[in-house]
């Protein structure tokens, strides 16, 4: 009987991680300060690779914007990102023919992303967030960092970063704020949110 109690309890384990991709909230300046490529891309096609648990898809995009200009991009106009095939194993989904920005990893000169990156469509973004990757204001703010108040303890704001309090609007801050270095500290940029 103790067995067979451990046998489900395992079971039970491994579907509940096999159904579930499950991301916490993370603001879009962290998710950008994070990436190894930060990208504006049309999504030309999509291709499945085969049985695999994860990478086992391809999309091919065109790159119209590479807000991140750094030692992974050389030029290259045309690029194949990696993705798990669903949302249960946190595999991202892009139409083809719309843009996009895409964020992700690059691991073995392989660019990868999944669900809980900042992924989203061009036309979903607010204009606060089109001028803060136009004008660089994620880009130039990665030394503040930010972090989302869950569950009763929340860190007190510091010279290198930005608190979202609990009961707080999190759209409002993720949407329309950043948090950036005045002089010597980090501080939201709009007081639209508090």
């Amino acid at each position: 009987m103790k067995t067979l109690v451990i046998f489900c309890a395992v079971l039970a384990s491994v579907y509940t991680y096999s159904e579930a991709c499950s991301c916490f909230p993370q603001h879009p300046q962290v998710q950008f300060c994070n990436a190894d490529f930060v990208i504006k891309a049309k999504v030309l096609k999509r291709r499945e690779t085969g049985p695999s648990q994860s990478d086992d898809v391809i999309y091919t995009v065109k790159i119209i914007q590479n807000y991140k200009r750094d030692r992974y991009y050389r030029g290259r106009r045309v690029q194949q990102i990696f993705t798990a095939s669903n949302s249960a194993l946190c595999g991202s989904f892009f139409e083809i023919g719309r843009e996009y920005i895409i964020t992700g990893s690059i691991r073995e000169n392989r660019w990868r992303t999944n669900l809980c990156s900042w992924n989203l469509p061009t036309t979903s973004l607010t204009q606060y967030q089109k001028n803060a990757l136009k004008s660089g204001v994620y880009k130039n703010s990665c030394s503040c960092n930010v972090e989302v108040c869950f569950g009763g303890q929340c860190p007190e704001p510091s010279r290198d970063k930005c608190v979202v309090n609990q009961g707080a609007d999190l759209s409002c801050f993720f949407r329309e704020n950043s948090c950036e270095r005045n002089r010597k500290s980090c501080a939201w940029r709009s007081p639209a949110c508090f």
